[in-house]
């Protein structure tokens, strides 16, 4: 309920008892009803807020609860990821879930595919066609093996290392459509 007492110019009187001032601040009549307000003077509300205190008559537990909703402005929070909020945007993609598979032939790129022809295969070949590809060439042209002491052969190990890892790589990853 709203202050109704008025002066003669139509300004709102000080709810202070006793005070004959306009009443033009609004301070909450308690703590409960927030939106109700009783209206006072410059020098009335300087005593009220200094006096006002809304945490007033709440025990541990209530203080701990009002701490814990302050810290989300006073709205609802649930740990990340486990509360569904854009459910629309799910239910747009939801006729997609019945075509998701793993892709079998991988996406090969220009540098992946020409690191499949240093070891002399295929793209299309499995991690273990790659790993024994890679030993043999490895023992063949490994610096310690070789004859000459010739910075193309090294070069060539270094090549054919440099393949395999890439290759080792792609294989690692998993691409879902």
């Amino acid at each position: 309920m709203l202050n109704t007492k008025q002066n003669e110019n139509g300004e709102k009187i000080c709810s202070n008892p006793g005070c004959k001032e306009a009443g033009v601040y609004p301070a909450p009549k308690s703590r409960e009803n927030l939106s109700e307000y009783l209206y006072l003077c410059i020098n009335c509300i300087k005593v009220f807020n200094k006096s006002w205190n809304y945490f007033a008559g709440l025990n541990e537990k209530e203080l701990e609860i009002e701490i814990r909703k302050s810290v989300t402005w006073d709205r609802p929070s649930w740990k990340f990821g486990t509360k569904n909020l854009n459910r629309d945007f799910e239910e747009a993609f939801r006729t997609f879930n019945g075509q998701k598979k793993l892709v079998k032939e991988k996406v090969v790129d220009k540098k992946l595919e020409s690191c499949f022809k240093v070891l002399g295969l295929n793209s299309n070949s499995k991690l273990s066609e790659v790993k024994s590809k890679y030993k043999i060439l490895a023992k063949k042209w490994h610096p310690d093996v070789q004859n000459e002491k010739n910075s193309r052969n090294k070069d060539k190990f270094i090549n054919i290392t440099n393949a395999y890892k890439t290759i080792l790589k792609s294989f690692s990853k998993t691409i879902k459509i």
